[in-house]
Order: C-alpha cells, then structure tokens, then sequence
C-alpha cells in the first residue's frame, strides 16, 4: 500500500552514487510507517527517525483520507505520531521523543509546532554535556546527531489533539498538552497548559478567550 504513496514523495538528501535514483525519505523509513492508501501525501512533507527501533515497528500512523504537508522527526526509538482519519495537516513540524497523538478530522495550518521533550534539562549541570555530545555524534553520522543523546534529564511527556481541533498557523503545542475536542487554537499561540473542549484559545502563554457551545455558536 505504501509504494504508491513513495513514488509521490521527495527524494531525502542523502549522497547517492551517480546513476542510481535517490531513495525517499519515506522509502528509508517504510518499515515504521502505516499510511492509508487513501491518504495523500504532499511531496512536501517528509520524516525522520534519528534512532529506529530494533526490531522494526510502527512509529507513524496516519488514517484514512488524510492530507498531509507536514515533517515528522522521531528522536528516539520508543517515539511514536499517530494522526487520525480525514485531517489535514498543513506545512507544519511534528518532534516526538515520545508520544504525539491526533485525533480524527483535525485541521492544522501551517508553521505549526508540536514537540513533546523540552530537548534539554533547564538545570546547568545536567545539560552541560549536550552540545560537545551533539558534536560528537555529528562528527560520526551528520544525519544524526543525537545518537547518544543522554534522555535521563529530559522532560518528556505525550501530546494529545483530540478530534475535530482547528489550530491556527505559527501555533506551538509543547509537551504535555491535551487539547479537547473541537476546540480552536488561534494563530501564533503558545499552548503550554490543556486546553478544556469547545474552548477558543489565544495569546502566549495560551489563555481561553471564548467558549463555543453545543450549536455550534461562540460565547463572550
């Protein structure tokens, strides 16, 4: 099911001998990924898996007629995106180092964020190594530089959309937030707290402006 969607995608950056066509992203990751066949996938879009598990298993899933745009880049081996069934994802970046999850029917515009690690400890002592073991990895693999990357200080925690969320363009979603169902995001939001459904949110941090009741009809 996935090789007709592989033939759509843009080829990944990596030094081919010349002569040889250049596998895709997609193509380089397709025994982690499950893609509906009725899903459509923009040549846009791309993902990437920094340390893949061993043995191979899924880490991103994407349901039944989908749109997608976006980037999705798993840190570790145990990360996993799940994005539901007739969601359009919009040029926007998805980094799991755990869990990312979308519900069904979501939209989401473009230069969206959505990590769910903080990427290092806010405390001196315990992220003082990252930037020399960064550059150490690089060093040896340039497509991955955080193959040793120490996770034992690193806040990590599952995001959750649930179905039928709007998020508007430039939003950041950080770890940690569930935001409920048929809620609205606006633009340029920072969401770092959950977001209850049918609410309206905006502002950074994120606040609740309106609620939306069950007509479908905003409240001030």
């Amino acid at each position: 099911m996935i090789r007709k969607i592989l033939n759509r995608i843009r080829p990944c950056p990596n030094p081919q001998p010349v002569g040889e066509s250049l596998p895709t992203c997609w193509d380089l990751h397709k025994d982690y990924v499950r893609i509906h066949p009725s899903t459509i996938v923009d040549p846009v879009a791309s993902v990437k898996l920094f340390n893949p598990p061993q043995p191979p298993k899924i880490c991103l899933e994407i349901g039944e007629g989908s749109h997608i745009f976006a980037s999705f880049s798993l840190l570790r081996p145990e990360a996993k995106i799940t994005v539901g069934k007739r969601c359009q994802i919009g040029a926007s970046t998805f980094i799991a180092a755990e869990s990312i999850e979308v519900g069904d029917d979501v939209l989401m515009a473009w230069g969206i964020t959505l990590m769910d690690t903080s990427a290092h400890s806010v405390l001196w002592e315990r992220r003082k190594n990252d930037a020399s073991q960064c550059y150490k990895d690089y060093l040896e693999d340039r497509n991955n530089f955080i193959k040793n990357k120490d996770w034992s200080n690193v806040p990590t925690k599952k995001i959750t959309i649930g179905d039928k969320v709007w998020i508007g363009f430039n939003a950041a979603i950080l770890k940690g937030v569930t935001i409920g169902e048929r809620s609205v995001i606006g633009a340029c939001s920072v969401v770092t707290d959950n977001v209850p459904p049918d609410s309206v949110v905006s502002g950074n941090p994120a606040r609740i402006v309106r609620k939306i009741d069950g007509n479908g009809e905003t409240e001030t």
